[in-house]
């Protein structure tokens, strides 16, 4: 009996860790760019459920479709007439276009976040 279920349990094993390579699920807050080593493959799922790919060979990006938020630094500047004054920034942004996202930032958020801070603080510098 012990020969029988051994074998048994490794065909289940294998077939579960098949198909939990196969499957992959998107929530309600979440887009999604499928790649094939590195590029994308198809243009950007944002249905909620589960979703099949190419096991091993697929990789799932996962992108956030809320409004996210970009919080700096409180820095002191100067102004013109050389006085210095406290300047907190915030930001509001969102990711439009996952695949355009992808391949103007090739990583995820935290790339995103650091070019952020260099492109809003320049700005408020200026503005100021």
């Amino acid at each position: 009996m012990n020969r029988a279920v051994a074998p048994a349990v490794i065909v289940g094993v294998v077939v579960l860790i098949f198909l939990s390579t196969l499957l992959y699920k998107i929530n309600e807050t979440e887009q999604v760019i499928i790649t094939q080593f590195g590029r994308p493959v198809s243009g950007p799922i944002t249905s909620p459920g589960l979703h099949m790919k190419v096991p091993f060979i697929q990789t799932v990006r996962r992108f956030d479709k809320r409004v996210l938020e970009w919080d700096g630094s409180t820095e002191q500047i100067p102004t013109l007439d050389k006085r210095f004054i406290l300047l907190d920034t915030t930001a509001r942004w969102r990711i439009a276009s996952p695949l355009r996202f992808l391949q103007a930032v090739g990583g995820g958020e935290r790339a995103a976040q650091s070019r952020l801070d260099d492109i809003i603080e320049s700005a408020t510098r200026d503005v100021v």
